[in-house]
């Protein structure tokens, strides 16, 4: 299962664009070389606001 979320939203996802995010996350993971098989991945990425500007 790949869920995203932006600002607490729920996006939906079709099967390239979430295909894509699972390659692209275990393809990070594997090249870190962990001990053991994740199971389950958790990612949460907060950008900071720069000069009172908003992220698009």
């Amino acid at each position: 299962m790949v869920e995203l979320e932006v600002n607490g939203k729920k996006v939906y996802l079709k099967e390239f664009p979430r295909e894509a995010l699972k390659g692209v996350v275990l393809g990070f993971l594997r090249s870190l070389k962990l001990k053991e098989e994740p199971k389950e991945i958790k990612i949460t990425i907060k950008l900071e606001e720069k000069d009172g500007e908003e992220h698009p």
